[in-house]
């Protein structure tokens, strides 16, 4: 049924049938594809932020258990944590209550608010956004978040980075460990499967180009046999009228010969 309807559809409007189901298709596979790179990202990045949490939770647990053995104080809570810190992945700073930085590898930051330390490259939106993250360390013991942040360069500019704290209780108070991760760490990964799916599309691309090719070339032969087809139902009905013609002719020809004949006779 569908292939008789189709067949009576005009040919300029196939193929403008066949042009929008490809933009549609293109557009359903470049989605699912975005959706996937999507997904895959936050459950990359929502690992990430436990593993940073577990660090965080289990640095405040060492420092208040007295297992390193070091008197904790704000001064000496830096040396406790300074295995944690790497160059090319972590970060780890220490505030007090009023969200002091008392310990941080950048020490340009050190004795400042960490919303003084934002303000220096964030605009309003992400400040408020830190500022959001900054007022759970009053009512929560840990949490996580993925904000844009100071880099620790000498010109610092922004740069997005995953968060993770833990309270600590010290001999002088209350105190949070805060571990960072530089989103771009995480890059590898998250090129590898924006690659695959790129690959996977441009397969799903090749496919659908070629079975649209196959499915033009098939449509032009039928046409072009439709097209015969046709023109020969002409050629065999004109022939059919002049064979006709020919015999009503001819018959016209014989009975007027007869007439003669008889008239003759």
């Amino acid at each position: 049924m569908k292939s008789k309807m189709f067949k009576y559809i005009p040919l300029n409007a196939r193929y403008i049938l066949l042009f929008i189901s490809a933009i549609l298709l293109v557009g359903v596979i470049l989605m699912l594809g975005w959706v996937n790179h999507r997904d895959f990202k936050r459950s990359v990045i929502n690992a990430e932020l436990r593993e940073l949490l577990v660090i965080a939770k289990s640095a405040s647990h060492d420092i208040e258990s007295g297992v390193v053995g070091i008197k904790q104080e704000p001064q000496r809570i830096d040396k406790l944590i300074q295995h944690i810190n790497n160059e090319e992945k972590f970060t780890t700073f220490v505030m007090d209550n009023k969200h002091i930085i008392l310990s941080d590898p950048v020490k340009s930051h050190v004795g400042k608010n960490i919303l003084e330390v934002g303000k220096e490259v964030l605009n309003a939106q992400e400040l408020a956004m830190l500022n959001t993250f900054v007022e759970k360390f009053d009512s929560s013991s840990s949490g996580t978040a993925v904000l844009f942040f100071p880099s620790r360069d000498q010109s610092p500019k922004k740069e997005m980075k995953l968060f993770s704290f833990a309270h600590l209780q010290g001999q002088n108070g209350l105190y949070s460990v805060v571990v960072t991760e530089r989103l771009s760490s995480l890059i590898g990964p998250l090129h590898r499967n924006l690659r695959d799916v790129l690959v996977l599309v441009g397969l799903f691309f090749l496919i659908f180009l070629a079975s649209g090719y196959i499915f033009y070339r098939n449509q032009k032969k039928r046409i072009q046999m439709e097209t015969t087809s046709r023109a020969l139902e002409i050629i065999n009905k004109q022939l059919h009228c002049e064979i006709e013609d020919y015999r009503c002719i001819e018959r016209s020809l014989k009975n007027n010969k007869r007439k003669s004949v008889n008239a003759k006779d």
